[in-house]
């Protein structure tokens, strides 16, 4: 490993993070990076404010070097080493937050996509949220969605996505949930210069992606969705608050649920507070 990759805070490099944003898209995005932050997504939402007060169309980035507060599904918190990927993105839409359900799987879609080509290896999706390298987690990803500030007296919808991504081996985690696993023990090289490198095609990716769904909508991505399904005929039990049930997962719907077979019946099931995991 190198000296680059211990565990000292270190500024991500925004030029370097601005100039693979433009090599693969023509969004303009602001970048706002630190050493260290309790959390990305956090620091977004307290200054969104603030960033959009004189231009609503700029898109921000939020990237830290060591993040030690991070907010995940249904407000779990965590800590990340210094070193691996931690970002958040704040973007505005002109449509309605019930027209951009299933967002949050289109943001995977488009990660997953841009870590099979860095890894040259099949990176998946777990419903709703977790990106999946050889059976194990590789990373995962959360898409907020609130009222924004009007514009030209018509509503917007403020769109928050947070990714982060295990780049270095990291022991504390290895066999939490289903397991975890990172770029680095896959062989990729994870010094913070490709970490900043990565992070732009994330972004760019991202960004080019929620544009082709504002613009399409959920049935172009169907089929991308469908390639990288981890749970697809898999057997899954859902665990709600207070009871656990056995089904076969079936895809998803255009309202970004779950489709689950039980007794022959397909249903969908909303993220909420329900855990999914396979049953074997």
């Amino acid at each position: 490993m190198s000296d680059d990759q211990s565990r000292v805070p270190v500024l991500p490099n925004a030029d370097s993070i601005q100039t693979h944003i433009r090599a693969q898209c023509h969004a303009e995005v602001q970048i706002h990076a630190f050493e260290q932050l309790e959390s990305t997504s956090v620091w977004l939402r307290e200054h969104a404010a603030e960033l959009t007060l004189n231009d609503e169309s700029l898109n921000h980035l939020c990237i830290t070097d060591w993040q030690s507060a991070g907010v995940g599904r249904r407000g779990k918190s965590w800590q990340s080493r210094a070193g691996n990927l931690m970002l958040s993105l704040l973007t505005f839409s002109d449509k309605p937050a019930r027209d951009l359900v299933g967002l949050s799987l289109v943001t995977g879609i488009a990660a997953a996509e841009v870590l099979q080509d860095i890894a040259n290896m099949p990176v998946q999706l777990k419903w709703p949220n977790d990106l999946i390298l050889s059976d194990r987690k590789l990373g995962g990803l959360i898409t907020e969605l609130a009222a924004g500030p009007l514009q030209s007296g018509k509503p917007r919808t403020r769109l928050l996505t947070g990714i982060g991504i295990n780049l270095l081996h990291d022991e504390r985690v290895i066999d939490l949930s289903i397991g975890a696993t990172s770029l680095e023990a896959v062989g990729v090289r994870c010094s913070r210069v490709d970490r900043d490198a990565i992070a732009g095609r994330l972004v760019a990716g991202v960004l080019a992606a929620h544009q082709r769904f504002e613009e399409a909508g959920w049935s172009v991505f169907a089929e991308r969705w469908a390639a990288l399904d981890w749970l697809h005929d898999k057997e899954v039990l859902i665990h709600r608050d207070k009871s656990t049930e056995q089904a076969v997962a079936r895809g998803v719907n255009e309202q970004g649920a779950l489709l689950v077979e039980r007794a022959g019946e397909i249903t969908p099931v909303y993220s909420g507070n329900v855990s999914i995991r396979p049953s074997a």
